[in-house]
């Protein structure tokens, strides 16, 4: 098998992708509030929206751009320069301590921008190489639906180090779930583990949980295998939050949901930390092997 040489993101300690090959989700939801919940971690946090074909990040964090651009205002970024001098860099915007950039920064909301996939691809690419992102612990894209580009370009050319799948209970949202888990078992992309959003309904008069999707009742083993790392109900307070730009994590943090998202990014740091000493191990056996030593000799002393 040849051996594949990605890129790593320089400042980027860990690159994280969140996808699913089913849109309606929730992937930019959970982006959001998962990227909040590292940073309230003391985390350094960046958030790339990478659906250019409709980045919704901007107004889930309060940064709309209402008005369409025009002329030079909606050139998109697309040089295939990598490296730039970092002057000539974009500087993302910082909202609740989140380092943020979309496509939606250079285009009206309600403005179609249509690339070719392949297009698509390099777009992506570029905003990560034409941003200034600082040192980050985590930066996190949030992918467009399915499993073409910017995916395919991402997984053949940047060093991802997990990629975290959204889904929803039905079996028609695991199914896609699958084809996605399989496409990045394939780039050898690490899968950190499952989001099972809209996971019941809150009622905002009982507080009850209530069943919306039908649980899937098909085992997907390779679905099931995965750990969980959060299960977030359906909450219509959290809905609205939302969409006045004010993320569940912030606007209810005592709320389910919030909670979820908080749990879910501890058990995301774990993993990552987890990871990390297991690379850091499998790339040092000799200290390994010398501490391990060291130690004996200094047992056999005390003998």
């Amino acid at each position: 098998m040849q051996h594949i040489q990605r890129t790593r993101l320089e400042q980027v300690d860990t690159l994280l992708v969140v996808g699913s090959g089913k849109g309606g989700v929730g992937k930019s939801t959970v982006s959001v509030n998962l990227a909040v919940a590292l940073a309230q971690q003391g985390l350094r946090v960046g958030l790339l929206d990478g659906d250019a074909y409709g980045p919704s990040i901007p107004m889930m964090l309060g940064v709309r751009k209402r008005a369409a651009s025009k002329g030079s205002e909606a050139v998109l970024p697309l040089a295939e320069r990598k490296e730039l001098p970092r002057e000539k860099k974009l500087q993302p915007l910082v909202r609740y301590g989140v380092k943020i950039m979309s496509v939606g920064f250079f285009i009206g909301e309600e403005q179609a921008v249509a690339p070719m996939p392949d297009v698509l691809g390099m777009l992506i690419r570029q905003l990560l190489y034409s941003v200034d992102w600082g040192d980050l612990d985590y930066l996190l894209i949030d992918l467009p639906p399915g499993t073409s580009e910017p995916q395919a370009t991402l997984c053949r050319e940047i060093h991802l180090d997990g990629a975290i799948l959204v889904t929803t209970p039905q079996d028609i949202a695991r199914i896609d779930t699958a084809k996605a888990l399989a496409m990045f078992q394939q780039s050898s992309v690490p899968v950190l583990g499952i989001m099972q959003n809209m996971d019941g309904f809150l009622c905002p008069h009982c507080g009850g949980h209530v069943d919306i999707f039908p649980q899937s009742q098909e085992v997907r083993s390779v679905l099931d295998v995965l750990p969980v790392l959060g299960r977030i109900p359906l909450d219509p307070a959290a809905v609205v939050s939302g969409d006045k730009g004010h993320p569940v994590i912030i606007s209810l943090p005592d709320s389910p949901v919030a909670q979820a998202f908080v749990l879910a990014g501890q058990q995301l740091a774990s993993l990552i930390q987890q990871q990390h000493h297991q690379i850091s191990s499998s790339q040092n056996p000799a200290a390994v092997s010398e501490d391990a030593l060291e130690g004996k000799t200094e047992h056999d002393r005390e003998g």
